[in-house]
C-alpha cells in the first residue's frame, strides 16, 4: 500500500510500510481507548460505584498528608456552621430560592387586662427552635448557621467576628465558629453576618432537600419583631448521573460492540488533543503558581471574596422532577415547617400576654403555595393581606423574587 502526499504541486509516494504504520499505530491507539473506556466503566464505575455497590470504606486513601488534610477540612467544613457565599443569593450550597416571606409584629401590646411579660430574642429563638424539633419530621436537621459574604470578611466586619471566622488572612475561613458569637449577632441583628435557624428535611435517599431558614430580629426596646424566611430546594440530581446504576456489572456482547465502536469514534478526536492536554498538564503548575500570586494580591489590596462560588450539589440539580410524588413531598416539607413556625409564633405570643389577634387574623403569601398554617393564618395569594373581617389591610408589600448577579 502506498501513502500519497501533495507537496507543493507535486505527489510524493510514501513507501508501503509507512501506511501500515499509521494503521497499525492507529489500531493501537484504538484498543488502548476501548480497554480504558472497559476499564473505567465496567471495572471501576459498575462493580465500585454503583448505588448498590458503593462502600465509602473503600474509598482510596489520600497519597500525601497534603491531600489527607485537605479531605478533612472539606469533610469539617461540611459539619460547619458557617455558610460562605461570594453571590448576591446568601444560601450557597442548598438550592434556589423558591420562597420569601418577611413581616413585623407589634411585641409591646399587651392583651386586655395584662402586662407583657419580657422577653429576649433568645427566648424567642430557643422557643421555635424546640416546636419545630418537635415535629420530628423523617430526615429533619435543626442547626443555627451564621451567614455571611465572602466580600466582607476583609472590609466589613468587626474584629471579633473576623477572629473567628478568618483567623489567618492567607488561609481559607473557618467551618465553625462560637455559639456565643452566635448569641451576640443574634441580639444584633443588622450586622453583615447574620444567624440563621435553618431547618433542613432530606428526603428521596438525598434527591430532595428542602431547606428553610429563618431569622427573627428584634428591635430596640423589643417593640417590634421582624420575621424572615426564606424556602430553598435542592432537587433531583440530572439523570446522566444517575447512568451508573443501570450499568450492568459486566457487559453483554451488544455493548462491548457498542463500546468498541464508540471508542474508534473518540480516538481521532483524542489523538488531535493529547499534545495539547500534555502541554496544559506541564504548565499546570506554572498556571496554579499565578493564580496563587493573584488571589494573594487581591487579597492584599482588600478585594478578594472568599465565599463559595458554587455548589457540586446545586450544579448538578436538574431542576425537574422524577416522580410526581417528589412534587407533593417538596411542599409537604416546606408548608409542615412553615405551619410550626407560625404556630409557635402564636403560641409565643401568648404566652408572654401579648396581643396575638394582629397575627393570628392575617392571611399570610408566601408565593402562592397555598399554606394552611392553622389558627386562621394562610396563604393563599402574592400578598400578605388580613382576614376576611378586613380583607383590605396589608401586612407588607408582594415579596419580590430574589434575583442572582
Amino acid at each position: 500500500m502506498c501513502v500519497l502526499v501533495y507537496q507543493a504541486s507535486t505527489y510524493t509516494v510514501l513507501p508501503p510500510a509507512y501506511g501500515v504504520s499509521l494503521l497499525l499505530g492507529y489500531f493501537a491507539a484504538w484498543m488502548i481507548v476501548a480497554v480504558e473506556m472497559f476499564s473505567m466503566r465496567y471495572r471501576v464505575v459498575a462493580r465500585q460505584l454503583k448505588r448498590e455497590n458503593f462502600n465509602p470504606r473503600h474509598a482510596p486513601r489520600p497519597r500525601n498528608r497534603t491531600d489527607a488534610a485537605r479531605i478533612e477540612a472539606i469533610e469539617l467544613r461540611d459539619r460547619g456552621n458557617v455558610v460562605m457565599s461570594s453571590r448576591f443569593a446568601p444560601f450557597v450550597g442548598h438550592g434556589d430560592i423558591y420562597s420569601s416571606w418577611s413581616f413585623a409584629l407589634n411585641t409591646a401590646r399587651p392583651e386586655t387586662g395584662k402586662q407583657v411579660i419580657p422577653f429576649t430574642i433568645h427566648d424567642l429563638n430557643e422557643h421555635i427552635s424546640t416546636r419545630i424539633a418537635a415535629l420530628r419530621l423523617p430526615g429533619m436537621e435543626v442547626a443555627e448557621v451564621l451567614v455571611i459574604n465572602g466580600a466582607d470578611l476583609l472590609f466589613g466586619i468587626d474584629n471579633r467576628i473576623h477572629a473567628q471566622v478568618l483567623r489567618n488572612s492567607a488561609g481559607p475561613p473557618a467551618a465553625h465558629v462560637s455559639e456565643a458569637l452566635l448569641r451576640e449577632l443574634r441580639e444584633v441583628g443588622t450586622a453583615r453576618a447574620r444567624p440563621y435557624l435553618a431547618i433542613r428535611v432530606t428526603g428521596w435517599g438525598g434527591e430532595l432537600v428542602s431547606t428553610l431558614f429563618l431569622r427573627c430580629a428584634l428591635q430596640p426596646h423589643n417593640e417590634i419583631a421582624f420575621i424572615e424566611g426564606s424556602s430553598c430546594l435542592l432537587t433531583p440530581v440530572r439523570e446522566k448521573y444517575r447512568a451508573v446504576d443501570l450499568l450492568l456489572n459486566s457487559p453483554t456482547l451488544r455493548q462491548w460492540f457498542s463500546l468498541v465502536g464508540l471508542a474508534a469514534l473518540r480516538t481521532p478526536m483524542l489523538l488531535f488533543i493529547a499534545p495539547f492536554s500534555l502541554i496544559g498538564d506541564l504548565v499546570a503548575p506554572v498556571l496554579e503558581w499565578i493564580e496563587q500570586r493573584r488571589q494573594e494580591r487581591r487579597i492584599r489590596l482588600r478585594s478578594f471574596n472568599f465565599g463559595a462560588e458554587f455548589s457540586v450539589r446545586e450544579a448538578a440539580s436538574s431542576q425537574l422532577y422524577d416522580r410526581y410524588f417528589q412534587l407533593l413531598d417538596k411542599e409537604l416539607y416546606a408548608k409542615t415547617v412553615e405551619h410550626r413556625v407560625l404556630d409557635a409564633l402564636v403560641q409565643f405570643l401568648e404566652d408572654h400576654n401579648i396581643d396575638s389577634s394582629e397575627l393570628i387574623q392575617r392571611q399570610t403569601t408566601i408565593y402562592n403555595s397555598g399554606l394552611f398554617a392553622g389558627r386562621d393564618i394562610s396563604v393563599t395569594s402574592s400578598k400578605i393581606q388580613a382576614g376576611v373581617a378586613n380583607p383590605g389591610t396589608q401586612l407588607g408589600g408582594s415579596p419580590q423574587p430574589v434575583k442572582s448577579r
